[in-house]
């Protein structure tokens, strides 16, 4: 794999992501070549933490990368602090925007339109991406994967959907979370009923964004 002088500097969650994406791979492809969950590798690759030093060897050799380049990029916060509250209390938090689906179909029309001026609540997180707002989903369609009143945090900067991960998406006016296939494209219902459709993408369909959380409200 070709390095660059710029990706030396990156965090070892970057560095994950770049060899993976020069790859070709999902994060669900990795996940199943290493042998742990589609959720580790996207913690790693938002630096929550950093994968320990024999999973990092498997991921070296999943993705054909030196593994002595991975393990030179920087530490996530959490790992390079030893105090766990510490390392907590050191995260920067982002305040980000909640607003219903209504609204956010219109970064489908407008990616610079900005939330905050249209937020209804806000939640903390300790996510990378600037572009980032929350919506909840009620939705039967997608009720294995996300409980009812679950927020979802959406990284709508990101419009690039791997195959296997959750993306916000405008389907005929109305803004949904669904799977997103790659061949061919498709949007997938994640159901415990039969009669939702899978949807095919065509021209008319926007991604908005891909999900990179999701939080239970009780």
């Amino acid at each position: 794999m070709e390095l660059t002088h710029a990706a030396a500097a990156r965090s070892i969650g970057e560095r994950i992501r770049e060899a993976r994406k020069t790859k070709g791979f999902s994060q669900s492809d990795l996940a199943s070549k290493v042998g742990v969950s589609q959720p580790a590798i996207a913690n790693w690759e938002s630096g929550i933490h950093d994968p320990r030093r024999l999973t990092l060897a498997k991921l070296a050799d999943a993705l054909e990368a030196p593994l002595d380049w991975l393990a030179a990029g920087d530490r996530s916060v959490a790992e390079s602090d030893k105090h766990a509250a510490a390392a907590y209390i050191r995260r920067p938090v982002r305040h980000v925007p909640v607003v219903s689906l209504r609204t956010a179909a219109l970064l489908a029309r407008d990616a610079s339109a900005d939330p905050h001026a249209m937020a209804e609540d806000y939640i903390p997180v300790t996510l990378g991406p600037a572009k980032l707002v929350a919506v909840f989903i009620n939705d039967p369609a997608v009720d294995l994967a996300f409980l009812p009143d679950t927020v979802v945090i959406v990284d709508y900067e990101d419009r690039s959907p791997d195959d296997g991960d959750y993306c916000l998406a405008h389907v005929s006016e109305t803004p949904v979370v669904r799977r997103w296939r790659s061949d061919p494209p498709r949007l997938e219902p994640v159901s415990s009923e039969d009669d939702h459709p899978t949807i095919a993408v065509t021209s008319s369909i926007t991604i908005i964004g891909c999900v990179r959380v999701s939080i239970r409200v009780h």
